[in-house]
């Protein structure tokens, strides 16, 4: 009889203090009440999909609303009348939607009500004079009857009778509301993005529509405003959608939201917004030296302090299908929150709680870059060359390759590692040094590598490199930039993409205090790194745009192109650059200004009021600076590189691959180029019967793009960013430089494609090879054929040029596996799509992007989700601390919700028709009941009461208690009142019992299921024709958990739509 609720009786008469086990809270709370729930009422009244909820906080009230755009309010236990409910209000609250939330204010004496679905409303239901507990005489003879369903004991409100308020700041469905320990304030969150609060006190022109500058004048509201107030919360500008917000009274700073993302956000009200510039010791703010993002940061009225996502997961993928449903902050104890995840479980976090020193944290699987060590293999060393013995390797094997003795390597030299003699035909040899090898990174290792921000900015310089310099032709049979259109579309949207990011990370770069001169020259290095990215980036992404490339990232786009690529840019903040960079660079930029618009704007970009080493052009100059000042600048800078034809082999002769021998000679050419005038500037002002001598000569626009910013421009370009590389744009941004397979087949490929290829020099033909140096040399291991070249050693060539920062991550092994056997790369150095790679999705010829399964998506889903992963991206992640499952939430927006007085029990719907109630601390399930014909979706517990009311497709209500005479009265109909049977949930389970009997008759159920499901029958035996059979379903949890389980891994191929205006499920 211990712990049962008979002995918390027991306690509690004999008077054994006042303790909690024998309290009235706890006495509730015994799991015997929850076990002994099963349905009691149906209340009717909707013609519509119930889809919320509200007690009231005397529980003497029950509000509902509705897709029939009703909220109706039942009595519960009237004093006027002998039934449990009583229907006695219909609002006809003016939405146009669905209503999606209803909330009693509190403190009100329960005459305060809201709404909220197209807008948010107040309504003052006793502001006409009619009472909510009952209707007297004379609100019948004054106000409409409802009438619903033959229901004629209640009145019908209207906004005038209920002195009906609407808030409309918000500019998508409203999802939530939740009511604070205060009778005035309360909040909401919406598919907008954002969560705002709201004074009642306020008339409703404080609170106007946005106006809407995009459509015409007469499609928008009469009293629509720009002066809304701002938003408690936003993540509009990610374009997220938000579904759920929760607040508890005893914690109101703190704010719990989620939607369509994975993590569940923690804001708190005192945290307001941060002046990060301040923070980091800048100067004073102003306009030039803050940027957008630090604005929106400082307008900021809460700041995120930690986010949740099953197993603590830091970042959300790409392609990660996270969408939360439903969170709620238990208001018994308030460092208790539970989320709901759609197709996925329940999971409760710890809002306050951090890992002890003694526990094992559990690795997320995803790492960012403000942790790049997690990457870091303590147990694996490799010693690392110095620089110069490493150049002197490169230069010794990259030169002319000249095989003599001088080349081998002394007995210490081989002491320290493996090397790989190559003997040649001529009967010369060479030691070629291979570094200690490495271990091969594990599946968990390269899923947090690639995750992190300095490997996604590496190789999406690798990838523009990529798009820029070895195109995909994608109109055949054309020539000029538009054949390679969609190329330069793609290298244009990857720089808009992660311009923004490096800029960030360069700003909030933190530098050791007090460094030392070793120190110093390391971030310094990393400095210029960091910034010779950035401006290869930024003139990539210009000259993409010059040659017809478009970016794709919706009204924006404009605002973008002008801040970033309207023309070649210095980085912030840049010290004195290489000399082969500054002339690259800004030949480019003269060129890009001439082909866009014009010599006065080339004037003009290099023209400064101040001295400027990259400005040389006075301010008030005119295009005779041009070649006074402009072109003896280029000429001083210039080299005796060539620049070649990006396009041509690499194996043509130099007539057909060199554009220009010199530098000097391309700014020579230029110079007599920009003499010339476009034959569009100067129109056709001459007439054809002219005499052709008299005419000037002109340049095609078209023709000029074609040879200067397609062949000359990107021939420049290839030589500014020679020491542009993923390893070293990897360690500029806190990486270690390590790639992986994909990664180096592009750059190997690029490297081959830009590699010089001497005519004179005569390749000798391998005869053997043989490891030779450290214990595990072993004397001749391959023998090649008589007709094998050097071209069977595609890893030693590729990577002999690539200098100290590109190591191969290869084992010995692997580097003579790939020896012997033939290259089956693909040419153009294209990721393998089987490997698992989630970053990007190329652009294919139609113009779409694709996922790995072929699924077409458009550029507006892929901005969508590159903003989501950006979302509160360096926020701490907490891992759940209980799971809740065996329910399946996939086909609606499903809540979850704590039951009983000290939330003991966490319940939420199920797609399956049920209600599931786990154990807040076992997470183990204690009851299962059928609460609806199709999904529940609501469930809201009496605030003093363990009972429960329950909605869902359905158009009814169910109430579940535990009242043994409540049972049995609704067994026999008493107090029930006899419905539609298309609206009702009768009908609906008598099939589903029957569905569920056959099913457990071939499954074969265990024996006391049977005992327990024939218990069940003849407790139906005895049900009045009108009245409620049982809804236990507890005796059913193994068919009903294995077949969520099924729905839930996608084996049902029905979904149904029960959102905005919408009235029914419609089948997708």
């Amino acid at each position: 009889m211990k712990y049962t609720v008979y002995d918390r009786l027991l306690r509690r008469e004999v008077g054994f203090g006042h303790q909690r086990y024998s309290s009235i809270r706890g006495i509730y709370g015994d799991r015997h009440w929850i076990a002994e729930m099963d349905i009691v009422n149906e209340l009717e009244g909707h013609n519509g999909c119930v889809n919320a909820l509200s007690w009231s906080r005397s529980g003497r009230l029950l509000a509902s609303g509705s897709d029939d755009h009703r909220i109706n309010i039942h009595s519960y236990h009237p004093e006027s009348s002998t039934s449990q409910f009583n229907l006695t209000t219909s609002i006809l609250t003016g939405h146009r939607t669905n209503i999606f939330s209803v909330k009693f204010m509190p403190y009100s004496n329960d005459r305060t009500i809201v709404s909220a679905t197209d807008d948010v409303r107040i309504f003052d239901i006793e502001h006409s004079g009619h009472s909510v507990y009952g209707s007297t005489a004379t609100s019948r003879s004054t106000k409409r009857h409802i009438g619903v369903h033959r229901l004629q004991d209640g009145v019908t409100l209207t906004e005038g009778d209920t002195n009906a308020k609407a808030f409309r700041c918000h500019t998508d469905t409203v999802k939530r509301i939740v009511t604070e320990d205060n009778p005035f304030y309360f909040l909401t969150c919406s598919e907008d993005g954002d969560v705002r609060q709201w004074d009642i006190r306020q008339p409703s022109k404080t609170y106007p529509p946005l106006k809407e500058r995009s459509g015409p004048r007469w499609a928008s509201s009469s009293d629509a405003s720009d002066n809304v107030p701002p938003p408690l919360i936003s993540y509009s500008r990610y374009n997220l959608d938000l579904n759920t917000v929760s607040c508890s009274p005893s914690q109101p700073h703190y704010i719990a939201l989620g939607g369509a993302h994975l993590h569940c956000f923690l804001h708190d009200r005192r945290m307001l917004g941060r002046d990060k510039l301040h923070e980091r010791g800048g100067k004073l703010a102003s306009s030039s030296n803050r940027t957008g993002d630090d604005d929106v940061l400082l307008g900021k009225a809460t700041q995120c302090v930690k986010k949740f996502a099953p197993n603590g997961q830091q970042r959300m993928g790409r392609n990660d299908s996270g969408h939360i449903t439903a969170c709620k902050i238990s208001d018994a104890h308030p460092n208790e929150l539970v989320v709901s995840w759609s197709g996925d479980w329940i999971y409760s976090f710890d809002i306050l709680r951090s890992p002890d020193a003694t526990e094992e944290i559990v690795p997320s699987g995803v790492s960012t870059s403000d942790l790049p060590h997690r990457v870091k293999d303590k147990g694996r060393k490799r010693k690392r060359p110095k620089s110069a013995e490493v150049a002197a390797d490169v230069a010794e094997r990259g030169g002319s390759r000249q095989r003599t003795e001088s080349s081998h390597r002394s007995n210490a030299d081989l002491d320290e590692g493996l090397a790989l003699r190559v003997n040649y035909g001529n009967g010369q040899s060479e030691e070629i040094r291979i570094e200690a090898p490495q271990s091969p990174l594990s599946e968990h290792e390269e899923a947090e590598l690639r995750a992190t921000d300095h490997f996604r900015i590496a190789k999406t310089t690798v990838k523009i490199q990529q798009k820029l310099f070895t195109p995909a032709k994608s109109l055949v049979g054309q020539d000029g930039p538009g054949t390679f259109r969609l190329s330069f579309t793609s290298a244009l949207g990857f720089a808009a993409a992660i311009l923004p990011e490096i800029d960030e990370i360069s700003r909030s770069w933190r530098y050791p205090v007090n460094p030392h001169e070793v120190d110093v020259a390391l971030q310094n290095k990393l400095r210029d790194g960091r910034a010779s990215c950035r401006r290869f980036l930024q003139a990539a992404g210009t000259l993409a745009r010059v040659l017809g490339g478009q970016l794709r990232t919706g009204g924006n786009s404009d605002a973008i192109t002008s801040q970033y690529f309207a023309t070649v840019q210095p980085a912030p903040n840049e010290r004195p650059l290489p000399r082969h960079e500054q002339f690259s660079y800004d030949f480019l930029k003269a060129i890009l200004l001439w082909l866009d618009s014009g010599l006065g704007a080339l004037v003009e970009g290099f023209s400064s009021s101040s001295a400027h080493a990259r400005l040389p052009v006075p301010r008030d100059a005119n295009i005779d600076a041009i070649d006074d000042v402009l072109i003896p600048y280029l000429l001083h800078l210039a080299s005796d590189d060539p620049i070649v034809d990006v396009d041509a082999s690499r194996f043509a002769i130099d007539d057909t691959r060199i554009l220009y021998p010199t530098e000097k000679e391309a700014v020579v050419a230029f110079a007599r180029t920009l003499k010339v005038p476009f034959a569009d500037l100067i129109g056709s002002a001459m007439s054809d019967s002219e005499d052709s001598s008299t005419k000037p000569s002109v340049q095609e626009r078209h023709a000029a793009i074609s040879q200067w910013a397609l062949k000359v421009g990107r021939g420049v370009l290839m030589n500014a960013c020679k020491d542009v590389r993923f390893a070293s744009v990897d360690r500029a941004f806190g990486g270690l430089g390590i790639a992986d397979a994909s990664v180096r087949a592009e750059e190997h490929a690029l490297r081959e494609r830009q590699e010089d290829i001497d005519p004179l020099e005569h390749d000798d033909m391998v005869v053997d090879a043989e490891l030779v140096g450290g214990p595990r040399a072993a004397p001749s291991i391959a023998q090649a054929s008589q007709s094998a070249t050097p071209d069977s050693l595609p890893e030693l060539s590729g990577q002999d040029t690539a200098g100290p920062s590109s190591v191969p991550m290869i084992t010995a092994e692997d580097l003579l596996e790939e020896m012997l056997e033939d290259d089956d790369d693909d040419s153009d150095g294209d990721i393998d799509p089987s490997e698992e790679d989630n970053e990007d999705d190329d652009v294919d010829e139609d113009g779409l992007a694709r996922t790995r399964s072929g699924r077409v998506l458009w550029r507006s889903d892929f901005d969508r989700s590159y903003l989501r992963e950006r979302v509160e991206r360096h926020i701490p992640c907490s891992p759940h601390t209980r799971r809740y499952t065996g329910h399946c939430n996939v086909r609606t927006v499903k809540d979850v919700n704590f039951f009983g007085l000290d939330d003991e029990y966490v319940v939420s719907g199920s797609d399956s028709g049920h209600v599931f109630i786990w154990d807040r601390k076992t997470s183990q399930l204690v009851n299962i009941l059928e609460g609806d014909g199709e999904v529940v979706n609501v469930i809201q517990g009496h605030p003093y009461e363990p009972t429960m009311a329950v909605s869902g497709i359905d158009h009814t209500i169910k109430i579940f208690s535990p009242d043994a005479q409540e049972q049995y009265n609704a067994r026999k109909g008493i107090g029930v009142h006899s419905a539609d049977p298309g609206l009702s949930s009768l009908v609906f389970g008598e099939r589903r019992r029957a569905r569920m009997s056959r099913t457990s008759d071939s499954a074969g159920r265990r024996e006391e299921s049977q005992e327990a499901a024939s218990d069940s029958e003849e407790e139906d035996a005895e049900v009045a024709l009108n009245g409620l059979a049982s809804r236990k379903r507890m005796h059913q949890e193994y068919e009903i958990t294995s077949q969520n389980d099924m729905d839930r891994k996608g084996g049902r191929e029905d979904a149904f739509i029960t959102g905005w205006r919408r009235r029914c499920p419609v089948p997708l």
